[in-house]
């Protein structure tokens, strides 16, 4: 019997952006560790203008071929900017369509992100900066009416169906969550300020069981950072080999 397939959904982490920055940029800046990383001023990635456009597909292609998805020969769905509604559309997407078992990991992104159906097609917004296109009226309003904690509550509540939905889906052979620090920066805010949702809590106590770190969620002092704030190769490789412990 043939193994089920190993299908990846996330955003940049999982897309593999900034792991092969190193082949196409001169003088590639030295990696960095987590406490090293927080404390630069800017974390921006270089530039890739002096690309042409054959060499940047180029790049994206390698991306996803030296990610930890890729590393493991499975089928990286990673998109860079997504939110966890777009993940879940895409998720339910693909078991309702496989005639084949899979095995699902889901590397959600933060509550800084959520998905919208806007002028016939779906648009994933951020709280981290304002939309300059003919939405930007509706994304202002969002950021002047919604709170962390609401971010947080209808992030969870996707999360809660999404993981229900997989774990029992008839074309589910398993699934694994893989955390790339959003969990830990959650727990910190909600520390922070002092939501105390017990709903949330028990949630992420009862998810531990299914998760996967990234090494730099560990290991802080690890230079797994490239200047743009992602995982690097060595990350990526750590991640892949630990995985494949686990699926033994």
């Amino acid at each position: 019997m043939d193994k089920p397939v190993l299908h990846f959904f996330g955003d940049s982490f999982t897309a593999g952006d900034e792991v092969v920055d190193y082949k196409f940029i001169d003088n590639y800046p030295r990696y960095l560790s987590y406490n090293e990383l927080i404390k630069l001023p800017n974390r921006i990635r270089p530039d890739f203008s002096h690309l042409t456009d054959l060499q940047y597909q180029d790049m994206l292609t390698q991306e996803k071929q030296n990610s930890y998805a890729g590393l493991l020969q499975g089928v990286n769905h990673g998109l860079s900017g997504t939110s966890l509604q777009t993940m879940s559309r895409l998720i339910i997407q693909h078991l309702e369509t496989t005639e084949t078992k899979s095995v699902i990991f889901i590397q959600p992104s933060g509550i800084e992100r959520w998905c919208e159906y806007v002028e016939d097609k779906w648009i994933d917004f951020n709280t981290t900066w304002l939309s300059t296109m003919k939405h930007k009226e509706y994304h202002k309003f969002k950021l002047l009416n919604n709170t962390q904690e609401s971010n947080l509550i209808t992030w969870h509540n996707v999360l809660l169906t999404l993981t229900s939905y997989v774990a029992n889906h008839k074309n589910t052979a398993d699934w694994w969550l893989v955390n790339n620090g959003t969990f830990n920066e959650l727990s910190s805010l909600m520390q922070d300020k002092n939501i105390g949702d017990k709903i949330i809590k028990n949630t992420f106590s009862r998810l531990k069981e299914k998760m996967i770190n990234f090494p730099q969620v560990d290991d802080m002092d690890t230079p797994y950072y490239c200047i743009g704030g992602h995982a690097n190769q060595l990350a990526h490789k750590e991640l892949a080999q630990n995985i494949k412990k686990l699926l033994q």
